[in-house]
């Protein structure tokens, strides 16, 4: 929507450093060329050597603990590089990834994925050069910086582009050791409006959100916003994005239970820089906002119409498998305001061996077990809609622990089991 600030020359440095070695899978074990496969096809070749070395009573739970370690980093990779993805809707996009000068294999980073404004300009888009300018606010806490691309007015709410987000992170993942509790989404204008979206389906990723100049319009279901906190930083004299409009979405956010912090800022206009120019305030909220990858309560929305699967139709370790009417029904008293009861929703509450699960337009879920949540040598019970549906020991399955970590890529969320369950 803004006219784009920085010159494409700058794209040019990014090519220092394109010799020194990248990332390659088929270096490391069967585990992590499982782990990391691009296809299913080829992850399905590796499944059955790692099965027989890892099933059983005794055996799958190593292999918990093993996923727990996390994969080797290779050393002498490129500072900064740009990379290509083929989106689903067939346009290639960039992202680029900036590393701090005191990076080490040896200690998780965090990492803060920005996505650029001026979303109509052209490829390759912006973010190579704002995510490393407007990104240096977070060069004192020593992060890394990643900033995909998008152009030609394709919104980063777009499924493709979302997709061309979460492959971006899978991708600096596998390359870096980054503390998955500290990965932390923000952007400027249309990307200030796109860090909205993507939390609306990838809330599971983000330990905080900061959109800056920017508003949650095209958001529908903030229900899931409430999962992570936002600091929000606004011009009162930006000419695009309205100040008594954002303001009166962000009160709106507020009374339906989303965290927002938002910072007014009386002489500021469309500046994209209020990230940098406030960057003590920024910093003071990374540091106070780190992920808890398994919380004793969570809740979600899908909305079949757009998208059903993962990651979208799962937060930390909820999964919403199918959506549609059922007869029995939990018990909700906040539809009202920003919180829709037009989607599939689901809330679960973990006290110990038991969970409590509220259903609407809920036919079938999944309960992620992890043996960090839940003792796995005694029963787990679960409650659907006031009702016993669900009480056994489900111990630890390997195939299930592989499957859930090809998708999650993430040291925090290993999971030894999955329970699924029809809703009557």
């Amino acid at each position: 929507m803004r006219i784009a600030l920085f010159s494409v020359v700058a794209l040019a440095a990014l090519a220092a450093g394109a010799a020194a070695a990248d990332y390659n899978p088929r270096m490391h074990k069967p585990l992590w060329q499982y782990v990391d496969a691009d296809d299913d096809e080829t992850a399905a070749k590796l499944l059955p050597k790692l099965l027989k070395k890892y099933e059983g009573k005794r055996k799958a739970p190593r292999l918990v603990r093993d996923l727990r370690k996390g994969r080797p980093y290779a050393k002498g990779l490129s500072s900064t590089k740009t990379l290509t993805f083929r989106c689903p809707d067939g346009l290639s996009r960039q992202y680029t990834w900036h590393l701090p000068s005191k990076y080490s294999t040896k200690r998780p980073t965090g990492l803060l994925v920005f996505l650029h404004g001026a979303i109509s300009q052209p490829a390759p888009g912006g973010g190579a050069h704002e995510s490393r300018d407007i990104g240096k606010a977070v060069d004192p806490l020593n992060w890394i910086k990643l900033g995909p691309s998008t152009f030609d007015r394709h919104e980063w709410g777009e499924t493709a582009v979302r997709a061309h987000v979460r492959n971006a992170i899978d991708q600096v993942k596998r390359r870096f050791n980054i503390d998955e509790n500290r990965i932390v989404i923000a952007g400027d204008s249309d990307g200030g409006r796109g860090t909205y979206a993507l939390v609306e389906t990838e809330a599971t990723l983000f330990a905080a959100a900061v959109p800056v100049i920017g508003s949650p319009g095209g958001v529908s279901r903030f229900l899931n916003l409430r999962g992570i906190p936002f600091l929000a930083l606004n011009g009162a004299k930006d000419s695009l994005f309205k100040i008594d409009r954002v303001r009166q979405s962000v009160e709106q956010m507020k009374a339906a239970g989303i965290s927002v912090d938002f910072r007014e800022f009386a002489d500021a206009g469309h500046d994209p820089f209020l990230f940098v120019k406030q960057g003590d305030d920024v910093r003071a909220f990374l540091k106070k906002h780190v992920r808890d990858p398994l919380p004793k309560i969570v809740e979600w929305q899908v909305d079949p119409q757009k998208e059903k699967d993962f990651p979208a139709n799962t937060f930390r370790w909820i999964r919403i498998d199918e959506t549609g009417e059922t007869a029995s029904k939990g018990k909700f008293d906040d539809f009202a305001g920003l919180i829709t009861n037009r989607f599939g929703r689901i809330r679960a509450i973990a006290e110990g061996n038991r969970v409590t699960v509220d259903t609407h337009r809920v036919k079938r879920f999944s309960i992620l077990v992890s043996d960090a949540m839940f003792d796995l040598e005694k029963e787990i019970e679960v409650v659907v809609n006031g009702e016993s549906a669900h009480k056994s020991v489900v111990g630890t399955d390997a195939k299930v622990v592989l499957e859930e970590v090809r998708r999650f890529n993430d040291r925090h969320l290993v999971f030894s089991n999955r329970i699924t369950l029809e809703v009557k």
